[in-house]
């Protein structure tokens, strides 16, 4: 069953804008990164551990597995955990709800990994629990209401 949707395929271009963004900044600023960046943030955005820049490395790539992990799962919808009972009249309305779900989930991860990614500051802007909070849980509350009313 084919559920890519213009929707779907925008939040993709967004996602590997972000993830070439976020590989191009550290391959053309490495230079200028201090050798040292923060490793882990407080509550109130200080930061209370220091680790070596190539940490950073592990973070692109991190992004990159998961938003890889995350298509390779769009593509088998008989795998997610619908919530609610498919049959024949609701599949195909439950599938587009899930699948713009997960694309936006994916877009998430990728975001909030990617700012993590590029901010090697001494400090996390206060804004940032929230926006991660927002980014996580904001789509899957929209999605599931959607779900909840196909049912």
């Amino acid at each position: 069953m084919k559920i890519k949707t213009k929707f779907g395929i925008a939040m993709q271009v967004l996602c590997i804008l972000c993830l070439a963004g976020s590989t191009l900044y550290l391959l053309i600023g490495w230079n200028q990164i201090p050798a040292e960046v923060p490793g882990h943030y407080t509550f109130s955005g200080e930061a209370d551990s220091m680790t070596g820049k190539g940490s950073l490395i592990f973070l692109l790539v991190l992004n990159w597995l998961m938003y890889l992990g995350i298509s390779l799962l769009e593509h088998f919808p008989q795998a997610w955990n619908t919530g609610v009972k498919i049959t024949a009249r609701n599949r195909v309305r439950v599938y587009r709800i899930l699948y713009h779900m997960i694309v936006c989930l994916k877009l998430s991860v990728v975001l909030i990994f990617s700012f993590i990614t590029v901010w090697h500051e001494n400090y996390m802007p206060s804004w940032f629990f929230a926006a991660t909070m927002l980014l996580s849980l904001g789509p899957m509350v929209f999605f599931l209401v959607q779900l909840w009313r196909a049912r």
